[in-house]
This record gives C-alpha cells, structure tokens and sequence, in this order.
C-alpha cells in the first residue's frame, strides 16, 4: 500500500509544518468543484497545474493535496462521510476525510516501472501484463461510489469500464464503443443499473448480471458534450440533462442546446439556446457544461462561455456567465452575467457581474472578458453551488442570487493574502535592499505582486505597463544603491521557455510577440516602458545589472526571447542588440553574471521555422560566456549532442566552479508540433539528458552531477552556507547539497509537481523560497528526508 501522509492544520496554509505558500490567492484555472455528500462545507477543486485543494469549512481555508500523477476527477463516498476516492494516474482513497490517501488502484505488485516524459515532466507508470490497468490511457476518471452498495466503486479508463463489488481489493472491466464521459446510479429506481454516458449513447450496466447495453442517442443531440443526473422531488423521479454543444461559432445561435429527458433516455426534449438566453436567433451562444443537484434535479446549473448581442451601429457585444433553472428546464435565468464588451482576451471594455463580493481579481480582471471554466453543486443543496473561472473560485449559499470569494481575503490595507487556494505560476522572488519587509514576486498571467509586510499580504501593481504587455512579469531587479528603483522584464507570452510557445511561425510576430523593459522610480507603484533600441516586440525572460557600473549610468543585459541579448549603458534609456557569436538562435532566456564581470547566456531550444513555415528542423539549446560585457559570445560545449539549458548558477567561493540546470526527456513533438511528427515518421526522444552539469574549469568541460533523469528548472548556490546547492525540479522535488554537487538529498515536505527556482531569504538565510509552475511560492526552512 502507497501512502500519501497530508497532515491537517487549520491555519490559511495547512501545508507541511516547515512550509507556508505565500501570494494573494487564485491566479489561475481551476476545475471540478466537488461537494461532499454529507457537509457542504466539505469540498474539492484541482487545477490544471496538478495541485488539488481540499477545504472542510467552507473555503475559509484550504490543504493542498500534490498526489503523484496529475488527479483530475474526485468524488465523495455518499454512505460514508470519511470517504473520498481521487483519480488520475492512480485511483487514491481516503478513509479519513482526507488527511491520508492510499493508492486503491493499480496494486503496487503491478507496477513494472514509472517515469516521466515529455516538455512538462508529464507522469505515467508501466504496469505487468496481467494487471487490469490500461497504462497506454495511463488517466482513470468518472469515479462514482454506489449509494445502494456498499463497498461497490466505478471507475472509467477511456472507452474501459471498471467496477469492484469488494471495496477496490478486486477489479473487473468491460469495454464499449467509446470514451465514457461520466456515470450515474441511485438508491431508488436505478438500485440495480449504472448509467455510463458518451457523446453518442447512453449504456447500461446491470449489477446483477454484469451485462451492458446500449442505447443511441437522439442524431441531432450528437455529439452530447456533457451530462447531469440526478431525482426530482417529491417523486424521486431521475432526470437526465445533455449539453449539445455545435464548437463551430459560425453557426447560429441555435446549434446550442439543453436536451432533457425524464424517463431514462426513451423520449428527449430539446430546449434550444435561444430559448434559455432569451434571445432571437442568429447570433452566437456556447454552453460548455452543465450539472444539477444530484437529490434535488429539477435545479440545474448552465455554464454560457460566450453570447453575443447586438450592441450600437450595429456592434456585436459578448457575455458570459452561468444560468439556472429551477423547473427541470423549462424556464431559466441569469444568476451570473459579465462582459458587454468586445470579448477581446485582456480589454478592459466589460463589466464583471454585479452580484459579486469579490477579492482582488476583480479589480484587476473585472473589466475584461472572463470566461467560466467549470461549475459544482452540492448533491443536497441545490442552493450552495461554486463556479469557477480564469483567475478565482466564487461561492453561492443562495442558489446564485449573490457570490463570494473563496480564494483569498483582504488585509486591512488594500492587499490580499491567500486562502490556500494557489494556482499561479512565479520565477522570482525579490527583496528590496532598503527594506527586507518589501518583497516582490514576478508571476506569470497575473503579472507583479509586491508585499511591504514581509509577505503576509500583496498587491498587484502593473500600472503603466503596456497592455499587451501585462501578462507576464518574468524578472526584476533592485538597484542596490538608489532606493525604489527597480527594472522589470515582461511580456505577453507566458510560460517561456516551455515548447508549446513557439510551434507555431506567428509566434514571432509583432502581435504576438509583445514585451520589453520597465522602469520604476518609487518601488513598484508605477512602471514605465523603457524600449529604444529594442521595440515594443521584445518579450523579455531576464535582466541583470551590473553592481560594479556608475549608479548615473548602470549597465544592464537583458535576455530577449525572439532576438537575443540587449545592453544599456544608461540605465536603460537606450539599448543595443548584443548578439556577436551567438547563432541563429536568439532565444535568449537567462542571463547570470559572475563577481569578475564574465556573462553567461542560456539560450532555448526552438523550432527552425524555415522560410517562416512549420516544419521538423529545430535549433538546439546553447549556452554563451562573455569576458566583455556582451560584446562577444563564445560558446560553451556542454556535450557533443543537443542540450535543454534552462539556468547557470556560480560559484562565488570558488571562481571558474559552474553549476548548469537542464531539462530531460523531451520528444521532438515538444518542440515542433505533434500534428508534424504524425506526418514526418512519427515522434521521438531527443538525446537531451537532464539534471546538472557542473565544471570546475569555467566552462571548458562538463561532467554530470544530478540525475539525467529529472528535469531540473534552475540551480542556485548559497552564498551563506558553504558548499550548499540547492535545485528544484518539475519531478515533484527540490534537492540540496552541502558538498559543493556531490551528493543530493530531497528536501522534506515539498512535494509539488512543477518547480522552478530556489532562492535564498535574504531577511534569514536559513530560509528559502521555492518558486513553482502553478502552486505559487512556498517559504521555509529547509530540512532534508
């Protein structure tokens, strides 16, 4: 048996006891809001950057689960409240209310071997030939616990249906026609069928005889994009509602439609888009989900992710929002609608629903166009329902007629702390020279936050960034000598220097390629563009100043993804491209440099893009060393083959001793595109071992050592304790080292996914932060297992 050991706290961050995670809460994604059957204050989300988030008062505050392999479905026991099964790579359960999981499904004895593959580390384990696991699906979902059984539990593997009559000791399973969306039984007229749902049918699964049929769905109701089931009271009688959802936004407003039907699939009705947004047809309308409460069904939940009407001179205004219906369909309304605006990603035209009482996402995204991702109501209550979108986790205890955040809190100034609930994406955290409580993160989709309280609480400050800019803050940096001045690198594309950013030719274009440099002169408050010589497309990863150069006229290298290096010599009034010795590729991503003034450049790989066209060729990574201020490159020949640099760390005590983190098994598909591989041959591994490479003779030679294995974002020496290293990687694991590389050790209760960086406390060295992609930053004390 596999234990996942998750001690409770009831503080904001019940993490491990040497850990906190620090940020103003939300940020990003979130999906599946899953109630308990037997307290609603008792519920589930996950995000899609692998952390899952459980909550036993109501959101107030929240346990980050990181299970091992990415958890995407949840489900509570409906006879036992202690119970809650999760699924992804493994089935897991947890007999204690979450506090510990066990791995349920596949037995340990089945797995062979795991690993970790492709651009994000993804998991996946190999399992024995006589195991019931499907390990080329490799993702169990749909998990539903039988209410009239017990010890009786469902699951689905792709087109593969599981079920176990011994609470999960045993397995069987058949295979239908196609992927099962979701299932549903109960304890009244369903006591001895399970319910399987696809897009084109519905089945049947007989307890009793183990025996599965099929029934066909209505053509016009086909594809059927998601389903909700559920009894209507008094009766207890079962509906069922289908989401036919026409993804072609071409078409007219009617292609949406509610398909309901209340004798299990033998008569529909169809009720069609424009009949619940009460709008004639012709223009657009997207439903993306659907769901009801499961013991009062007649109350359903409509997710609308875009629907237009027609604004001034004949203008198209988008709204987005959820609709309810308390009437099992018949009849709906708006119990959350925003937009009214172009429905542009990032403009600032809309509105953001009224009935909100929200935290600071809303004065920073309320004016945009915000769609909503996902949808959850409690199976008792059909007033208590948690909808979710871009940024934040909203909660209504009156049936949608008003909304409150559950994902962070206000301080009594205007700042924010978390509430457990984190799903964004950092690359540093800054301390001010002049003032150690002042402390800065650079975070990914919801740009600068700074706290002036020592990281308990934070504002968003992006005010005189460009627009097109804002998206991404990546790095900044303090002038040691000149208080309140600051430089930051931004840009519009997020997650540089992941694979999936430059497939695509366009991605260099003016449009798309948008970001630059800023300058601050009163800490963080304010920003201003400083671009001459570089342009308004330089999306930019890094920045360093030189602390040797004249406080009147710092020098400073910045790394620009799309060209390469730029230098100031005037504090970034002016820039030059430096790229003499570099090759054709510019995707510069970090600079460092060393006490005596020598530059290092880690560039990316990156598809080649010949002629401007998508195509199987693609640049290696590199990486560069100048003794002359960039004025000239010179390449270090790390292996002989390609390499994935992602970040350099020197040495302070010991000149010429160079640390170099790098990325591991990455397909071709990673780089280029998975719809060219199809047609060239079919995909492979690119030789691009991971882990560190260190070398002691300032970059003449490299030795591994670090597992080539791991994908190690970046590397840092401590200046503070000599002979330490530390590194955090996207394999669910930071390491540290306190002989110089030699040796590694895991540091204890961090267990997130997808790391980034380690960087070293500056208000107390015996701290750190760990930066992460998806989890925010976590701050502590490092101890080793």
């Amino acid at each position: 048996m596999i234990i996942l050991q998750c001690d409770w706290n009831k503080s904001i961050h019940p993490l491990k006891s040497n850990w906190e995670i620090i940020g103003p809460g939300g940020g990003g994604s979130t999906f599946t809001p899953t109630y308990s059957f037997h307290d609603t204050d008792h519920f589930m989300l996950h995000c899609d950057m692998t952390g899952n988030y459980l909550t036993q008062n109501g959101g107030k505050s929240y346990k980050q689960i990181n299970f091992k392999g990415d958890v995407q479905h949840i489900a509570y026991d409906p006879r036992d409240s202690n119970v809650i099964y999760a699924a992804g790579t493994f089935l897991y359960k947890s007999s204690d209310a979450g506090h510990s999981w066990e791995v349920l499904f596949p037995g340990k004895g089945d797995i062979r071997s795991e690993q970790y593959f492709g651009d994000h580390a993804e998991y996946k384990v190999i399992t024995s030939e006589h195991s019931a696991y499907e390990h080329e699906i490799g993702q169990i979902h749909s998990i539903l616990a039988d209410p009239a059984r017990s010890k009786t539990i469902y699951f689905a593997m792709g087109s593969y249906f599981f079920y176990s009559f011994d609470d999960g000791q045993s397995w069987d399973k058949q295979k239908i026609r196609e992927r099962i969306a979701s299932m549903y039984t109960n304890s009244y007229d369903l006591k001895t069928d399970v319910y399987l749902f696809t897009t084109s049918a519905i089945y049947v699964f007989n307890k009793i005889t183990k025996v599965i049929s099929e029934q066909l769905l209505p053509v016009e109701l086909v594809p059927a994009d998601s389903w909700a089931a559920g009894t209507v009271k008094p009766e207890n009688n079962t509906i069922f509602y289908a989401l036919h959802h026409q993804s072609d936004q071409s078409k007219s407003l009617d292609g949406d439609a509610v398909w309901i039907t209340s004798d299990l699939g033998q008569h529909w009705k169809e009720m069609p888009a424009s009949d619940i947004v009460h709008s004639v047809p012709g223009l657009y309308a997207g439903f993306s989900k659907i769901v009801c409460s499961e013991h009062d069904a007649a109350k359903a939940y409509i997710i609308c992710d875009r629907f237009e009407e027609r604004g001034n001179i004949d203008s198209i205004v988008n709204w987005y929002g959820v609709l309810k219906t308390m009437d099992s369909g018949q009849t709906w309304h708006w119990v959350w609608k925003g937009g009214g605006g172009s429905g542009v990603y990032g403009i600032q035209d809309a509105i953001d629903a009224p009935n909100v009482n929200d935290a600071w996402a809303h004065h920073a995204f309320g004016k945009e166009f915000i769609q909503i991702i996902d949808i959850g109501v409690a199976p008792f209550n059909a007033e208590q329902v948690i909808i979710t979108d871009w940024y934040r986790a909203m909660k209504s205890n009156d049936g949608g007629a008003t909304w409150n955040e559950i994902y962070s809190k206000k301080s009594d100034t205007d700042s924010y702390t978390t509430r457990g609930l984190d799903v964004t994406t950092c690359y540093g955290v800054h301390v001010d020279p002049f003032d150690l409580q002042h402390i800065s993160i650079s975070y990914t989709d919801i740009g600068y936050h700074h706290s002036f309280d020592g990281g308990k609480s934070w504002q968003r400050s992006v005010k005189g960034v460009p627009h097109s800019w804002v998206n991404t803050c990546y790095w900044m940096v303090y002038d040691p000598l000149v208080k309140n001045k600051i430089w930051s690198v931004w840009s519009g594309l997020h997650d540089l220097p992941r694979g999936k950013m430059t497939r695509n030719p366009s991605w260099k274009s003016v449009t798309l390629a948008q970001g630059g440099v800023c300058i601050s002169t009163d800490g963080g408050i304010t920003w201003q563009p400083m671009v001459e010589g570089m342009g308004m497309n330089s999306p930019s990863t890094s920045i360093i100043l030189d602390p040797k150069s004249s406080p009147d006229h710092r020098s400073l290298y910045v790394a620009v993804y799309n060209k390469g290096v730029f230098k100031s010599t005037d504090g970034g009034q002016t820039w030059q491209l430096k790229n003499k010795g570099i090759g054709e590729n510019t995707c510069a991503f970090e600079l460092t440099l060393a006490e005596n003034g020598d530059l290092f450049l880690v560039v990316s790989p990156t598809p080649m893009h010949q002629d401007g066209k998508k195509g199987i060729q693609y640049y290696s990574g590199a990486v560069y060393k100048s003794k002359d201020g960039a004025e000239q490159w010179t390449r270090l020949h790390v292996r002989e083959n390609d390499v994935f640099p992602n970040g350099i760390a020197l040495d302070p005590s010991r000149p010429g001793r160079i640390y170099l983190a790098c990325w591991a098994g990455v397909n071709l598909s990673d780089i280029v595109g998975g719809d060219l591989v199809k047609v060239h041959g079919g995909d492979k591994k690119i030789d691009m071992p991971g882990g560190i490479f260190l070398s002691e003779d300032d970059g003449v030679t490299w030795s591994s050592v670090f597992d080539s294995t791991q994908y190690v974002y970046d590397v840092t020496v401590d200046p503070y304790h000599s002979g330490r290293v530390y590194c955090n990687t996207f394999n669910q694991a930071a390491y540290l080292s306190d002989d110089f590389g030699k040796n590694w050790k895991k540091i204890k209760g961090y267990d997130f996914h997808w790391g980034h960086r380690v960087i070293i406390d500056e208000a107390d060295h015996e701290k750190i932060y760990l930066t992460t992609y998806g989890s925010s930053v976590w701050h502590g004390t490092p101890e080793i297992e």
